[in-house]
């Protein structure tokens, strides 16, 4: 298969400033609320358990010796996009774009963070915006994912809004901002970027942001502890997740709805960058929840930028909730738009998304 057409059928210098203080968000008590599904379409208790099982099972599979295919340099990992890949130096490791040059502001794609994540997640609108001839675009990739180096490091929303802003401020260098285009916790980064450096953003489409819901738990450190120090587990735990038949069966329930399907192509690439040297780095700190920030609503509202958020409303196939959307609606700078899918309405509803990321940034001049 090849994936989905517009008509959305299923077919060098460190640049870091000083940083302000972020008020923590305040969370509402959860005593006689409704459980709530988290980032892995689960409460967090049955996460805990069905974390420790498969612990339990990977670490067989260490113990016994089998199923450790090879991992392979990120160099062989297949170019997603289309698109020229270049490298930047950044301290010391690298980070991956794709580029294509254009004359006009640029548009700046960035996928989620997720146990499989890559530049790939963005191929629809990729696609899309490759027909506007003269429309410079861009495509980044987060430290620890796609082409991107994988370092042994602590994985933080700080870390990866510094590599943004080291991207825009070092690499574009965009006169009057860039339009930023992210997925998920993409977008979420992307806001704190553009609010504390707004000459770096001039507008932002945020696809399923993360952080405007009344978010459980994170799955605690001390599973987080369990799962990655005993020897072996890592690799062979995020082995069992990240299967062609596991990613599967993970996107038909909870990311696709069942009248689109999930996309070959999706889950291919997904299982290519998990099998890449260093994949499973970030998980640990994508499972504790230290990849998410605390405050992301006060950041969205914060924003003076002209903000489109763009969200699924298919409840059983999202992976965001958005109990505190309200709080933004209204405002002058904020346009919400609700389709029916799931956690991928730029894969679902392709030609839709990509018209009205269009005309939104186009209307900023």
């Amino acid at each position: 298969m090849d994936g989905p057409e517009e008509d959305g059928t299923n077919g060098g210098d460190d640049a870091r400033g000083p940083r302000e203080e972020r008020p923590a968000r305040e969370h509402p008590a959860d005593a006689g609320e409704p459980k709530k599904r988290g980032r892995f379409g689960v409460t967090p208790g049955r996460a805990a358990a069905g974390l420790g099982a498969a612990a339990a099972a990977a670490y067989a599979v260490y113990l016994l010796g089998a199923g450790r295919s090879r991992r392979r340099p990120v160099t062989e990992l297949p170019n997603a996009l289309g698109m020229r890949l270049e490298y930047v130096p950044w301290g010391d490791v690298h980070y991956a774009f794709y580029a294509r040059e254009g004359r006009g502001r640029p548009l700046v794609l960035l996928h989620a963070i997720n146990a499989v994540a890559s530049g790939h997640e963005m191929r629809p609108l990729a696609r899309a915006f490759l027909r506007d001839r003269d429309r410079p675009v861009y495509a980044l990739e987060w430290l620890g994912f796609g082409h991107s180096d994988r370092p042994e490091i602590d994985y933080t929303p700080d870390v990866l809004e510094d590599q943004l802003e080291h991207f825009l401020e070092r690499v574009l260098r965009p006169a009057g901002g860039a339009d930023i285009v992210g997925l998920s916790l993409g977008a979420t980064y992307a806001a704190e970027v553009a609010r504390r450096r707004p000459d770096l953003v001039r507008s932002l489409v945020a696809i399923e942001p993360a952080g405007l819901g009344d978010e459980p738990a994170a799955i605690g450190r001390g599973w987080a502890s369990l799962l990655f120090t005993l020897p072996g587990v890592q690799r062979a735990f995020y082995d069992r997740l990240t299967t062609p038949e596991a990613l599967h069966r993970f996107a038909r329930e909870n990311l696709f709805t069942p009248e689109f399907g999930v996309p070959d192509e999706y889950v291919n690439f997904a299982a290519e960058t998990a099998r890449v040297e260093g994949a499973p780095r970030p998980l640990d700190d994508f499972l504790s929840g230290r990849m998410s920030p605390d405050d992301a609503l006060e950041t969205f509202r914060r924003l003076r930028q002209p903000l489109l958020l763009v969200h699924g409303t298919v409840a059983s196939r999202r992976m965001e909730s958005y109990e505190r959307l309200p709080e933004l609606e209204g405002r002058a700078n904020v346009t919400v738009v609700s389709l029916p899918t799931g956690a991928m309405p730029h894969w679902e509803r392709a030609r839709e998304v990509a018209t009205r990321i269009r005309d939104f940034v186009d209307a900023q001049g």
